[in-house]
């Protein structure tokens, strides 16, 4: 049996990244995910000495969107009174 398989590698790693991101207090999206990852690797080359120097990204700003009061839009008429 070969101790580390590229399979239990990958693993150990997810395994990694979600404690991280747990601790980082991340959210269940992409965005977040990937934020954490950057995280872990920026944090791993700078340990190991072999960070190379990158400008910082910017996230491009987005108008918030408008809240609907129904998911379909569809109001609903309140029941009457005594039913």
């Amino acid at each position: 049996m070969r101790i580390l398989t590229i399979r239990r590698m990958l693993g150990l790693a997810a395994i990694g990244v979600a404690y991280v991101h747990g601790k980082r207090g991340g959210d269940a999206t992409l965005a977040s995910i990937a934020d954490t990852l950057r995280h872990v690797w920026s944090s791993a080359a700078e340990r190991l000495g072999i960070e190379q120097p990158r400008p910082q990204r910017s996230v491009p700003e987005r108008p918030a969107s408008p809240r609907m009061g129904t998911p379909n839009g569809l109001e609903r008429t309140p029941r009457p009174p005594g039913s």
